[in-house]
């Protein structure tokens, strides 16, 4: 029987617009959940759009979600979410993963809520956690049985 296994090379995490960039390489796996949506209440976020780069929630948008992704801090996609969240552009993500679970998840309309702080300490620099407001993700697992 042929057995299913997660194979990292199987995974992408690619932004979408303005120009789709892979941001897969350079994300922390050494912890346990190394990327994860979770699902917020709409009416607890208190973000609006201000001069310095708040965000904004549409009171209409219904499934809100805060994606955090790890990296480490010589990863390629540091400088483009770095721009992102410079100039404040909203974008698109994918997320899938052709191995098992085969799963697909999107989103037109994301902002970066935080930039991390670089943190230097005794054992070199800490890994930086970007986090992604995500307004009507949509995920789905393909070949899944019912």
């Amino acid at each position: 029987m042929y057995k299913k296994i997660f194979r990292l090379e199987a995974l992408s995490v690619t932004l979408l617009t303005p120009v789709p960039v892979d941001v897969t390489a350079g994300i922390v796996l050494e912890e346990s959940s190394f990327l994860g949506v979770t699902k917020e209440d709409p009416k607890l976020l208190k973000y609006k759009v201000g001069i310095g780069g708040e965000v904004w929630v549409d009171d209409s948008v219904k499934d809100v979600g805060v994606l955090e992704l790890k990296y480490l801090p010589n990863a390629p996609a540091i400088s483009t979410l770095e721009i992102l969240k410079k100039t404040g552009t909203r974008f698109g993500l994918l997320i899938q993963n052709d191995s098992a679970p085969k799963y697909k998840g999107m989103c037109s309309n994301c902002r970066i809520l935080e930039k991390p702080n670089l943190g230097i300490g005794n054992k070199g620099f800490a890994n930086l956690a970007w986090k992604i407001l995500l307004l009507g993700y949509n995920e789905v697992y393909l070949n899944s049985v019912l």
